[in-house]
């Protein structure tokens, strides 16, 4: 059982309502560990405090410290001078605490905030190809799982770190988050779903029609990047029976996926969505995960 969920059974089992200002805190206490741990140094880089106070548009004072260090032992270049007495010579050195992005996190009055700092944080990284990218993007998920009450999800696309909204109703691992992270290579496919998944999770249900054609767009266009050619959705269907025929998968999975996509989902979309507006609101959250599905196995074929 993962972290998230012993800590939710924990607090319903103690009846512990979760206060969201004192997760946010918590959330912000963690964050600045894991972020002083790993990128202190990097981060205390006069440089590039100033590129990331110039990323999220805010004005910190860039403030250094000066710490005296007296040599007791002398450098080897001096043998003769094991004796003497050396000056102490003053060095400049930064702490990660006077920092832009330090202060960005402590400042942070709501979640959405944090959320912004850190997804500028992550570009900033991403831009310095930065060893510690992945890592790091781990570390706040295992921070985040500590914080039942944080309604966010780090999503790893490749080289790429996303932050998405998490609710009890959306970002499933397999239907949606790997195929976020598998369509790095897809990226107008990817534009489409991260549409659709963006109108959902703003639940403006006046936009779900474009939602529901983002979702259609999305799978045209894996199957057009996919199979090599410009067809329309219903015309790919001997291609793709064909394609999939070729990997080994059972006959019956086969006819079941020609069945759904070229069958129910595009008469679907059709009567339901282009020719009018038919579908209920309650229908959105499957067709998400239906389309996932669908483009998690072609995914997983490539």
């Amino acid at each position: 059982m993962d972290t998230k969920r012993r800590l939710l059974n924990h607090n319903k089992r103690w009846n512990i309502e979760i206060d969201q200002a004192a997760q946010l805190r918590q959330l912000k206490n963690r964050v600045i560990g894991v972020t002083d741990q790993l990128l202190g140094m990097f981060l205390a880089q006069e440089e590039i405090d100033k590129e990331f106070t110039f990323l999220i548009g805010e004005e910190f004072e860039i403030t250094s410290y000066r710490e005296e260090v007296e040599y007791l032992v002398p450098p080897p270049i001096y043998p003769r001078a094991a004796k003497e007495i050396f000056e102490p010579r003053t060095i400049i050195k930064r702490a990660f605490g006077s920092t832009c992005a330090y202060k960005a996190i402590q400042k942070a009055d709501s979640l959405k905030r944090l959320v912004t700092v850190l997804q500028n944080l992550f570009w900033l990284l991403e831009r310095h190809k930065h060893p510690y990218l992945i890592k790091f993007s781990e570390r706040i998920q295992e921070a985040v799982n500590l914080t039942p009450g944080a309604g966010l999800q780090v999503v790893i696309s490749g080289k790429s770190i996303t932050l998405y909204p998490l609710g009890a109703k959306l970002l499933d691992k397999g239907a949606v988050n790997d195929v976020l992270a598998w369509l790095e290579n897809y990226p107008k496919v990817a534009k489409h779903f991260e549409q659709a998944l963006k109108i959902y999770m703003d639940g403006d249900s006046g936009k779900y029609r474009n939602l529901l054609d983002n979702l259609r767009f999305a799978i045209e266009q894996l199957l057009k990047e996919v199979l090599g050619n410009k067809k329309s959705l219903e015309n790919q269907q001997k291609d793709l029976l064909n394609w999939l025929n070729k990997r080994g998968i059972h006959q019956e999975v086969v006819n079941l996926y020609n069945q759904l996509l070229f069958g129910q989902y595009c008469m679907y979309q059709n009567d339901a969505v282009k020719h009018s507006e038919a579908f209920s609101k309650d229908e959105i959250e499957f067709m998400i995960y239906l389309s996932g599905t669908f483009m998690r196995l072609l995914l997983q074929l490539v």
